[in-house]
């Protein structure tokens, strides 16, 4: 669905609470968001534009101009742009999580969803262009996101001065994850390579050859070729 002007704006609390509840029930850990995949976890098949019937093809485009759900199904246009069908997918699971038949609401939902405003700001984005290369976002989502989110953080500064519980649950959701994954990767780099006997037999080979002593390290292993009679 493509992002039209707010009539209302929308309560936060309980819109960061379903967000962070699909975040931990999908296991969402990194962004952008892989919107295809959620779809699937949700139980949904996904079809290009171009397998729906002439009839079906204009219903769709009356509904959507990149993606929308039909029954069980997300049909998307395939030559759409990718962060205007990601919105789009965002919005038409909105109005399933939200329960909700707003388009307002659909379209807040997709826009939080996708870029929450906590994370905009622990990511230091100043420009809709640092927020279209993390959150995956069209320009036009992006800039949209940036002002949404300079009015939220105006609101905290002056008002809360700190962001609501599950946006800070949600912070936490994501750091955590980040934090799992650095370990995971360390570990990998410091995992110490160990030869095997065929490569610690052809070194020996070498260093005896050189007329060298052998390493300490391979002193037990030495002694084992002896008893074998490998020399």
């Amino acid at each position: 669905m493509t992002m039209r002007k707010r009539s209302r704006k929308m309560d936060l609390v309980p819109l960061y609470e379903c967000i962070y509840n699909i975040y931990k029930k999908y296991n969402i850990k990194k962004f952008p968001i892989d919107c295809f995949e959620l779809v699937e976890k949700c139980g949904y098949k996904i079809k290009e534009f171009s397998d729906l019937t002439v009839k079906k093809q204009k219903a769709f485009i009356e509904l959507s101009e990149d993606a929308c759900l039909i029954d069980d199904t997300l049909y998307y246009i395939e030559h759409s742009v990718y962060g205007r069908i990601k919105f789009s997918i965002a919005h038409e699971l909105g109005h399933i999580f939200l329960n909700t038949d707003s388009e307002d609401d659909a379209d807040n939902f997709a826009s939080h969803f996708l870029a929450p405003r906590i994370m905009i700001h622990k990511y230091r984005c100043e420009t809709a262009d640092q927020i279209h290369d993390i959150f995956g976002l069209s320009y036009d989502a992006s800039n949209r996101a940036l002002m949404d989110y300079r009015k939220w953080y105006e609101n905290i500064a002056h008002a809360t001065h700190r962001p609501s519980e599950p946006e800070r649950q949600l912070e936490l959701l994501i750091e955590k994850a980040c934090h799992e994954n650095t370990d995971y990767e360390n570990e990998e780099e410091e995992e110490e390579y160990k030869p095997t006997i065929e490569e610690i037999y052809g070194d020996m080979q070498r260093t005896l050859k050189a007329g060298l002593p052998i390493p300490s390290e391979y002193a037990s292993a030495y002694r084992m070729f002896r008893k074998m009679g490998l020399k």
